[in-house]
């Protein structure tokens, strides 16, 4: 597995996930990989490809990496007391009830 299904939002920052293209060596496991999945054999492909080093793509590894840090984030916002982002009026706030007027 290339990257860690757990996110560790709002603890930490989640690190960057980068993509490279594959390179000579990788070619015949990239082979290997797209005849199992045009057979339909879609378990045996994400097994053969979460052995691999040094492959990167949208694999099932880094959709369920970005589905848990959604998740983590909605999780978060979903937790933090709610805000009134505006308050209409024509009279300037008091300087202690914390409301910045524009």
């Amino acid at each position: 597995m290339l990257y860690n299904p757990i996110s560790n939002y709002p603890d930490s920052i989640d690190p960057m996930i980068f993509f490279q293209d594959i390179d000579l060596t990788q070619a015949e496991t990239m082979e290997a990989y797209d005849h199992l999945i045009s057979q339909g054999r879609y378990s045996e492909a994400s097994e053969l490809i979460s052995d691999q080093e040094g492959i990167h793509g949208f694999f099932s590894d880094y959709l369920n990496a970005i589905e848990n840090r959604i998740h983590a984030l909605q999780e978060h916002l979903l937790a933090l007391a709610p805000k009134q982002p505006f308050v209409s009026s024509d009279n300037e706030p008091a300087a202690d009830n914390q409301i910045i007027w524009i």
